[in-house]
């Protein structure tokens, strides 16, 4: 009975060993999963790194957005003392295909008010030659600006009659009057435009 209690006692050390070995086992499993977790955030860092790439592509396409989109300004007549009345004619035509404009003096303004036949100044003459000796200054005609407003600058900067003019489509030539005075150049072109009146006629 003895030698068999020594023989069990015997095996004790093997069980040790066995846990042993497997704790050596476990221990060197964690630095091989430590390993591999530790390889496998270099490519979530990789995945960031292409963020860059996208920003530079947002940013390099802006200037094109800018750039697509021109500011464009309304273009003004400057109308000074030594402009020629031909030459200002033509400009403000140009401008307003469908109107014209006709410069008198200052007496022209009677004989519209009797029903009478009134004539333009010599076209070749300037303005500082033909205006009241007693004015002065520049104006100047841009689309928003009313024909009432026009006509009053031209008495009071130059002392000159001004008028508005158009040519429907059956070659009858109008001044402009009542509520087409109340309308700015720009929508009063257009309107003649939409009624078939000729452009081009500045005399």
């Amino acid at each position: 009975m003895a030698t068999t209690t020594k023989k069990t006692t015997a095996k004790k050390p093997a069980v040790k060993k066995t846990a042993t070995a497997a704790k050596k086992t476990t221990a060197a499993a964690k630095p091989a999963a430590q390993k591999a977790t530790a390889a496998a955030k270099p490519a979530v860092k990789k995945t960031a790194a292409a963020k860059p790439a996208v920003k530079k592509a947002t940013a390099a396409a802006k200037p094109a957005v800018k750039k697509a989109a021109p500011v464009k300004t309304a273009v003004e007549l400057s109308v000074t003392g030594n402009k020629k009345i031909g030459t200002l004619m033509k400009e403000f035509n140009k401008q307003f295909p469908y109107l014209r404009l006709k410069i008198c003096y200052s007496y022209a303004r009677q004989a519209v008010a009797k029903g009478e036949s009134i004539s333009g100044i010599d076209v070749d003459k300037t303005l500082a030659s033909v205006r009241r000796a007693d004015s002065g200054g520049d104006i100047s005609i841009g689309g928003n600006k009313k024909i009432k407003t026009l006509e009053k600058e031209f008495d009071t900067v130059f002392g000159l009659y001004a008028q508005v003019c158009y040519t429907e489509k059956d070659g009858h030539r109008y001044y402009t009057s009542g509520s087409a005075d109340d309308m700015t150049l720009a929508a009063f072109n257009k309107k003649c435009e939409a009624n078939g009146c000729k452009k081009g006629e500045w005399k």
